[in-house]
């Protein structure tokens, strides 16, 4: 089964739904005969023009773009609330700068019955395995101050921190090859100068999630109020991601903080034993 198949297999995808940030990489493309619509950060003929070159991307799989987002409300965005049957994000909740205001706009997006569909980079098996889990006090500190972009020294984490394995910058638990950082941390700084210096959107990883940590946060979100889509389905890491569907209707991971606390250290020192 491919990974597009488990995403797939835990939602139904009948109904209008929206796919946040596919690229060049949709999971339920329109020319498969899915009722979707697209938001991205740039245009069709954009990602196109940016992709144009990589002979590791096939362009032709970017679809038309119905939303273009600059970082606002989603709701704002599309124009409305309650509009889709499901909405789809893979890879995408990561690189948010304000995590609980994106999970929250995701649900006001959906229909009483709809459901958030997310793939999740498990930081143990890519680029960000050398920083630590992102808290729930962290997402927070963002959503207090109502941050749309990224702090400077979030992007300086990211760029300095980049590590790959073996060459890769994504690869699955049993892999044994050599970590090495990507970046100097001159070249980190010089990120951080750029961040600081313009105020513009520039891109990063703001959060790092074992699975756990991640289970943790929304179970934490909905203890304190503050999101009301629960876990209805979660598939641990298959190679360098998870997935979880969260909804309305969702009864909840069923697991105790304390345990998911003990659980994430456990997923981190598992990680730490295998380099």
């Amino acid at each position: 089964m491919t990974r597009e198949d488990m995403l797939k297999s835990m939602f139904a995808t009948s109904g209008l739904g929206l796919e946040i940030g596919p690229s060049y990489n949709p999971l339920l493309p329109r020319s498969g005969g899915y009722n979707v619509e697209v938001l991205d950060h740039a245009t069709q003929a954009e990602l196109m023009a940016k992709y144009r070159n990589d002979r590791n991307v096939d362009s032709s799989r970017i679809e038309p773009v119905d939303y273009v987002w600059n970082g606002g409300s989603l709701a704002d965005t599309i124009g409305g609330k309650g509009r889709y049957d499901f909405v789809v994000a893979s890879h995408v909740i990561e690189h948010t700068p304000d995590i609980i205001a994106f999970l929250r706009d995701c649900e006001d997006l959906l229909r009483p019955d709809g459901v958030l569909t997310l793939a999740v980079p498990d930081k143990r098996y890519c680029f960000d395995a050398m920083r630590p889990v992102s808290t729930t006090g962290a997402a927070l500190q963002a959503f207090h101050e109502r941050r749309t972009r990224h702090l400077p020294g979030a992007v300086f984490d990211h760029v300095s921190s980049y590590a790959t394995r073996g060459g890769h910058a994504g690869w699955h638990a049993n892999e044994i090859g050599s970590f090495s950082l990507f970046n100097t941390v001159n070249q980190a700084r010089a990120h951080f100068d750029q961040a600081s210096a313009v105020a513009i959107y520039i891109d990063a990883h703001a959060w790092c999630f074992t699975p756990s940590s991640f289970r943790l946060m929304i179970r934490d979100l909905n203890e304190m109020g503050l999101l009301q889509l629960k876990e209805q389905a979660f598939r641990t890491t298959e190679w360098f991601e998870f997935f979880v569907v969260l909804s309305r209707q969702g009864q909840g991971c069923g697991i105790g903080r304390l345990e998911l606390l003990e659980t994430t250290a456990m997923e981190l020192a598992q990680s730490a034993r295998s380099r």
